[in-house]
């Protein structure tokens, strides 16, 4: 049975978004994956059972940030003694709870990061552990193969536990 990796991504997606999510579709399917996501319609009123049942079905995530919120001129954290200038633009809330469920599980997560997103998982400094990351740089690093190899090994383990 192939591996299984639940897709983490916006529901609406510009064409450049639409175009590099199925490419990185498509290569995980190249690399023997079975690729599932919930789609938008999916979500229906109560979108827990059905998110949690697919990522507890999966053996890996990936999760692509794409653009969503353009607010580099907010203010983060406002009138507390760690107030910042919101400097770049941040993903769908949906991508970090997601990828908390993931972690939560304890999935291998790969956390890809659209130009200049860096808040929650697709911050550099939080990929550690079974959070792998890479920037927008393409389908190939050696995270994705680093990530690629848990997920095998997470699949062969859940194969075992269930014999």
């Amino acid at each position: 049975m192939s591996p299984i990796v639940f897709v983490s991504a916006p529901s609406i997606l510009d064409p450049r978004q639409e175009a590099v999510h199925r490419q990185w579709c498509d290569a995980l399917a190249g690399r023997g994956f079975a690729v599932t996501r919930l789609a938008r319609d999916g979500y229906a009123s109560d979108p827990w059972e059905p998110l949690s049942r697919l990522i507890g079905e999966a053996d890996g995530v990936l999760v692509l940030g794409f653009q969503q919120v353009d607010i580099r001129h907010g203010v983060w954290r406002p009138g507390t003694v760690e107030e910042a200038r919101v400097l770049t633009p941040w993903t769908s809330p949906w991508m970090q709870i997601e990828a908390g469920i993931a972690i939560g599980a304890g999935l291998p997560v790969l956390a890809v990061a659209d130009v200049d997103v860096r808040e929650g998982v697709f911050e550099p400094a939080n990929w550690s552990g079974k959070v792998f990351g890479t920037p927008w740089c393409g389908l190939e690093s050696t995270a994705v193969d680093s990530w690629s190899g848990a997920v095998v090994a997470f699949s062969r383990r859940s194969e075992r536990l269930a014999d």
